[in-house]
């Protein structure tokens, strides 16, 4: 395996450990962070449910046993592979990373470090034929949807809290 091609499939790791680094110091934003982690992870699961939209590449034969069984899941090399691909999760979990780092932090070098790893996670989930095109721009686009609105309501409820501490006529 090439490193970009492991850079394109660990990612979506990296880019979580990397973020949860930057955000460790605000807890506030680290706790909704890892919130937003797992209801990305949730959603994911939930849309390709809905969806059914198989990944490249699966043979309708294959494709049809599976849906008579009620399997969802087949093993790859060993390790057990969701047939659906329609939202791309790697590619949700980076954006939604991407964007709730840069709304929290505004800092546009951490942007673009990000935006590259996206660009690697997108191609590698194409090139290597376990996602459509059309699957990892709708996972960026329910990724990135994810955060902002995830920030928003974090700002919302982070905003205001910040008060004098009552007097308690204690000496001085």
């Amino acid at each position: 395996m090439s490193i970009f091609e492991e850079l394109g499939h660990n990612g979506d790791n990296i880019i979580i450990l990397l973020s949860m680094y930057l955000l460790w110091n605000h807890s506030n934003l680290f706790f909704f962070y890892i919130f937003g982690i797992i209801c990305d992870l949730i959603l994911n699961i939930v849309l390709k449910t809905i969806i059914q939209q198989p990944r490249p590449g699966y043979d309708s034969k294959q494709l049809q046993l599976a849906f008579k069984n009620n399997k969802r899941y087949v093993l790859k090399d060993g390790i057990p592979y969701d047939m659906f691909g329609m939202p791309s999760g790697h590619t949700s979990r980076a954006f939604f990373s991407t964007i709730f780092v840069y709304l929290a932090l505004r800092q546009t070098n951490w942007l673009y470090v990000y935006l590259i790893m996206d660009a690697i996670i997108m191609y590698e989930r194409v090139t290597f034929n376990h996602h459509t095109i059309a699957q990892v721009i709708v996972g960026a686009f329910v990724g990135a949807g994810l955060a902002f609105l995830l920030y928003q309501f974090a700002e919302k409820k982070m905003k205001g809290r910040i008060r004098e501490k009552p007097d308690d006529f204690g000496p001085i």
